[in-house]
């Protein structure tokens, strides 16, 4: 069991090449986040939001230069405002593939390091 990258961050900073993370993303009572049995697979708190917005500074910090992240999102999780979020730390992005998937839609954003040629 662990926390996002943990005691892992300093060995992993700007090591990352791929980053692929699927977070617990679906909309639920900010009490379900991080607990001990099942839900906590899928137990985003407030829009899906709390571990998104937990990992979105670590982000530059852990790609490499030429690094990407690919995280799978709701469109409750507004991918346009963690665009935006992600503009900040100075990572382009952009949604790469829609699904629909029962009554959920589904996203995959990429981004990368806006100096980066990987897009």
């Amino acid at each position: 069991m662990g926390d996002l990258v943990g005691g892992m961050q300093r060995r992993l900073a700007g090591h990352v090449d791929v980053l692929l993370f699927n977070p617990p993303y679906v909309p639920t009572p900010e009490e379900e986040v991080g607990t001990s049995d099942i839900r906590a697979a899928w137990a985003g708190g407030h829009r899906g939001r709390v571990v998104i917005d937990r990992a979105l500074p670590l982000v530059p910090v852990l790609l490499s230069e030429g690094g990407v992240l690919l995280m799978v999102m709701l469109e409750e999780n507004d991918p346009g405002e963690v665009a935006r979020i992600l503009k900040g730390y100075g990572l382009e992005s952009r949604v790469v593939m829609s699904r629909g998937a029962d009554e959920e839609m589904l996203h995959i954003l990429k981004a990368w390091r806006a100096e980066s040629a990987s897009s």
